[in-house]
């Protein structure tokens, strides 16, 4: 039987040091982040400890044409295309960090934003699973941030971020969100687990209400983030492209709740209840994740268009995400079948990792556009676009992709201690809101 201790209106469980860091969930979690440390240390060391060129052999290279040529080469080599960092270049500024990034903050944002709904349009199974799913998004979205972080740092980005603010950047728009999203999420948590159930009951409206609006806000500012990057196809082509991350999103959401169920709620009297209305929001949503590619399709760039689905090595991420992320799932959830609805959730989770992979990398693919003609890089020629022709393509560095695996290392560590000590796959089993 667990013990608790009631602390700020929490029951708090009382856990051994042991239970907390050394259960089977941190254990798993253990492994995803000691491979990921193997990337961050090679990356760190790469970006901080590489032999660059320095002021003092550009001093001593003046005056000899021969010499400062040389230089020259080297610094051109080292900024566009060092091949030891293959992360980021100026062919391919955005890679699979970016990905991961909007894969899990926008699939774990989704589930909170689907959470909230079912709670304000009273759906009868949302007090039972609605800390647990939230509890999971959040832990979603912080395996997003880290791997964003990443791709920042080279910390003095960051650095200079702060010390020359350009609010007007698409950076700057993400610190007031975080700064607000973040911290209302886990107010949201706090008065789901709340043993003082009078002061949450008065109060359930007005978060639940205020939890929408700034789920919406987030995902238009993404949208007005991805918006900003005028040189991209796909990104300033798609219309209302706050309403693509949230439609893709909550794919991935609701098909990480599925298998989440199945790995945590499987033994709950709701878990029946708790699939079929996840199932049934699966398919709603894959039909409208389809029709929005049929609208992609027929409005997006065609040069974008004819890369992404035949012509470059994003075509194959792309049709993965059709079938996997698409056209897999909707057939298994057809059945009603759990085991089969939990196998189309694993299916959508690696097709719409795919889609946000060719989302990302079908950005780069044609890195300039006639829409900015004759302004920036592009008219003199520093991104020399004859290499690049007929597409931009770097793959992913392997220690990228360790990196990436160490992101979902993380998240997962964050929810096994947040179950740990809040229960929250238990605290609403026998309370109704």
């Amino acid at each position: 039987m667990n013990e608790y201790i009631n602390c700020c209106g929490l029951n708090i469980r009382k856990v051994s040091i042991g239970q907390l860091l050394f259960n089977k969930t941190m254990l798993i979690a253990y492994v995803l982040l000691a491979i990921g440390v193997v990337g961050w240390y090679e990356i760190f060391a790469l970006r901080w400890a590489h032999d660059f060129i320095n002021n003092a052999g550009v001093i001593a290279a003046a005056g000899h044409l021969g010499e400062t040529k040389q230089v020259a080469m080297a610094l051109k080599e080292q900024i566009f295309n060092l091949h030891e960092i293959e992360e980021v270049n100026k062919a391919e500024p955005w890679g699979i960090f970016v990905t991961q990034y909007t894969y899990l903050l926008y699939g774990g944002s989704a589930l909170i934003f689907l959470t909230a709904l079912a709670e304000l349009f009273h759906v009868k199974i949302a007090p039972k699973v609605a800390a647990a799913f939230i509890t999971f998004g959040i832990s979603m979205v912080f395996g997003g941030l880290i791997s964003i972080f990443t791709d920042l740092a080279n910390q003095l980005h960051i650095y200079w971020m702060v010390l020359n603010p350009q609010p007007q950047s698409g950076m700057w728009l993400m610190l007031p969100l975080y700064a607000v999203y973040i911290p209302f999420t886990f107010i949201e948590i706090y008065f789901l687990i709340t043993n003082n159930r009078d002061m949450a009951r008065k109060i359930a409206g007005v978060l639940v209400i205020l939890g929408i609006i700034i789920d919406v806000a987030e995902f238009y500012i993404q949208g007005l983030l991805f918006n900003l990057n005028d040189p991209r196809h796909l990104w300033t082509d798609i219309p209302f492209l706050w309403l693509y991350f949230l439609v893709t999103g909550a794919l991935t959401g609701v098909a990480g709740a599925m298998v989440y169920s199945f790995l945590g709620l499987r033994d709950k009297p709701y878990y029946e209840n708790t699939m079929n209305l996840l199932i049934k929001a699966g398919l709603v949503i894959a039909v409208l994740a389809g029709l929005y590619e049929i609208v992609n399709y027929m409005t997006v760039d065609p040069k974008w268009t004819k890369l992404m689905t035949s012509g470059s090595p994003v075509a194959t991420m792309y049709w993965t995400w059709i079938v996997l992320g698409l056209a897999v799932p909707v057939v298994l959830w057809l059945t009603r079948n759990k085991t089969l609805a939990v196998i189309g959730g694993i299916s959508a989770i690696i097709g719409t990792f795919f889609m946000r992979q060719a989302f990302i990398y079908g950005g780069n693919v044609v890195p300039m556009t006639a829409r900015v003609d004759g302004l920036g890089p592009q008219a003199t020629s520093v991104y020399n676009l004859d290499a690049v022709t007929p597409y931009a393509y770097v793959p992913a560095h392997t220690m990228e992709i360790l990196i990436v695996i160490g992101c979902l290392g993380l998240g997962l560590a964050i929810y096994s201690i947040l179950d740990s000590l809040f229960a929250v796959r238990d605290v609403n089993d026998n309370v109704d809101h």
